[in-house]
């Protein structure tokens, strides 16, 4: 664990970067104070602990309670590998599920959800987008090195079945690539519209899979700018590609051994097109945000009017 980007200790108050001011007390100052350098949390439980003659399991809950409410006002990041906790995720399942069949309810998850948090900009960004979606980046370098392999093994000659794993290795590094740059592209109009629009930019946040833009505004029309600008980039970015599969020279298809794969490639763009412009309607959080703007400039136009 570690203070999140922007949160300042001083004496016995946390001040954020958004302003907000919170008060501790001396055991809470205290671990905001190990907390300013990265810690594990049990480590600090241990060493109060043997500090205090206490026994581990007293001190632990009431700790673990103050992480989690930090972590619960974005104060505080934490640092864990995001495949160690799907993985005791999945360990867990199945007694989780036992549980739900003879109790009739399904238990709470024991593992603790990360949050991360880093300063909101380009790099940070990319850091964010990385970690939350490293599982889809392992995946497109491994395409990547398996095309590559088959490509210096293989010549052109090669039997047709060969060749065209090499094909679908280099057709779906392409489509994984395209899928991060499309999150980056996102995520990245979201915070250039927010440093455009002059709003109040608290940092980029991110989880398993997921990642966003943390920032407030009190214009409806700014945040509705904010909102939209980041379906709009990721959907003009995909219609830019498939406007390049289509018009592209055939001998360039050719040379790479993928030309009976240019319909494949326009409708895999295709699919990451729909989802960006779904993103757009009220069936995704950034459509409903939209929704809610609109309305609340209709509103206040009406009630001026």
């Amino acid at each position: 664990m570690t203070l999140a980007p922007g949160v300042l200790l001083s004496g016995s108050t946390l001040e954020d970067v958004d302003g907000q001011v919170y008060e501790l007390d001396q055991d809470g100052a205290a671990l905001c104070a190990v907390f300013a350098e990265p810690a594990d949390v049990e480590t600090v439980v241990e060493g109060l602990s043997q500090l205090r003659e206490t026994p581990p399991t007293t001190l632990a809950g009431p700790i673990w309670e103050f992480v989690e409410d930090l972590s619960s006002r974005g104060l505080l990041s934490v640092s864990e590998s995001f495949s160690s906790e799907r993985a005791a995720r999945l360990a867990e399942l199945p007694g989780r599920t036992f549980t739900a069949l003879t109790a009739g309810a399904l238990p709470a998850s024991e593992v603790r959800r990360s949050l991360r948090r880093y300063p909101g900009s380009i790099t940070g960004l990319a850091r964010a987008g990385l970690e939350a979606h490293q599982a889809t980046a392992w995946i497109g370098v491994a395409l990547v090195v398996a095309a590559a392999g088959l490509a210096f093994a293989l010549s052109p000659t090669d039997s047709a079945r060969g060749v065209g794993v090499r094909t679908a290795c280099l057709l779906l590094s392409g489509y994984f690539t395209l899928l991060l740059a499309n999150i980056f592209v996102h995520e990245s109009a979201h915070l250039v519209a927010a440093r455009l629009s002059k709003c109040t930019v608290y940092g980029v946040y991110c989880r398993p899979s997921g990642m966003g833009i943390s920032y407030t505004t009190a214009s409806e029309p700014r945040r509705l700018a904010v909102t939209a600008a980041g379906p709009l980039a990721a959907l003009a970015l995909d219609l830019t590609v498939m406007a390049a599969i289509v018009v592209g020279p055939g001998i360039i298809w050719s040379a790479a051994g993928i030309d009976q794969l240019r319909l494949s490639a326009f409708a895999g763009v295709a699919a990451l097109a729909a989802f960006q412009a779904v993103c757009l309607t009220p069936l995704a959080r950034d459509g409903r945000s939209i929704a809610t703007s609109l309305r609340a400039i209709v509103r206040k136009e009406t009630a001026r009017a």
